[in-house]
């Protein structure tokens, strides 16, 4: 028997996540909430991870990173970008899954933050209190995170941050995946593929004329499925991974 469609499947988890950042409370409830921007900022964060960044700085506004590379003088920060996608004057990288790894960021904090990912995650650290925990997710970590929080006191709240304030469909898929992980509802090839399927159709009229460098942000890095197991956390204002750090808190006493 063919399986349902995904929107259909997904309908269940309409509830539980927030879909834009034009929809964050302004006062959030005690959680863990994972902000996930897949095109591009939590797809970018995750790839600076992944060569090596010793953490990822979230400025309050852009302009703001120069001053933490004058505090931390090996830091490699990010911002926007030229028409023909390069950094623009004193950045070192921009918001590109993909040219980060044109940059050496091996050992060394970097620093970046959007008008969507970045900007939602500074909302959550200046609206919260204690009890609001912040992390980055993607369609590349989503099982990760999910493992990290699975069993944690705390609810997880998927947040799709979207595009200008609306819901964008990269962004729901990322947070459908985390909840049907937390659920213990995998996804199979076939839906995976199906997510795949709206991820592309999204992004195609995005891609007219585009350089290939953001072709293939938008319709590969932006396609990738948990091949990540970083899991970047908030702590002030820097985003540190700690994948690993559930194995700890739940190994038995010596």
């Amino acid at each position: 028997m063919a399986s349902q469609p995904p929107l259909e499947i997904d309908a269940q988890y309409a509830d539980g996540l927030i879909p834009s950042r034009g929809q964050l409370p302004q006062e959030p409830e005690p959680a863990n909430y994972v902000v996930i921007d897949v095109t591009h900022y939590s797809t970018t964060v995750l790839e600076l991870f992944a060569a090596g960044a010793e953490c990822v700085h979230v400025p309050e506004e852009r302009g703001d990173e120069f001053a933490f590379r004058k505090d931390h003088p090996d830091a490699k920060i990010g911002g926007g970008s030229t028409d023909d996608y390069t950094p623009t004057e004193g950045y070192d990288f921009f918001n590109s899954p993909s040219y980060v790894h044109e940059v050496d960021v091996e050992g060394r904090p970097t620093a970046i933050t959007s008008t969507n990912g970045g900007a939602a995650v500074t909302d959550l650290r200046k609206r919260g209190g204690d009890d609001v925990d912040v992390y980055i997710g993607a369609t590349a970590n989503a099982a990760a995170v999910a493992d990290h929080l699975r069993g944690d006191d705390k609810p997880t709240v998927p947040v799709a941050a979207g595009s200008e304030l609306k819901p964008s469909p990269e962004d729901t898929v990322g947070a459908v995946l985390v909840r049907r992980y937390l659920d213990g509802n995998p996804p199979s090839e076939a839906e995976l593929a199906a997510y795949q399927e709206i991820i592309e159709a999204g992004k195609l009229a995005k891609c007219v004329d585009k350089a290939d460098i953001r072709v293939r942000d938008l319709l590969e890095y932006s396609k990738r499925i948990d091949v990540h197991t970083a899991v970047p956390k908030l702590e002030g204002q820097r985003l540190v991974d700690v994948a690993g750090d559930e194995e700890e808190r739940n190994a038995p006493s010596a």
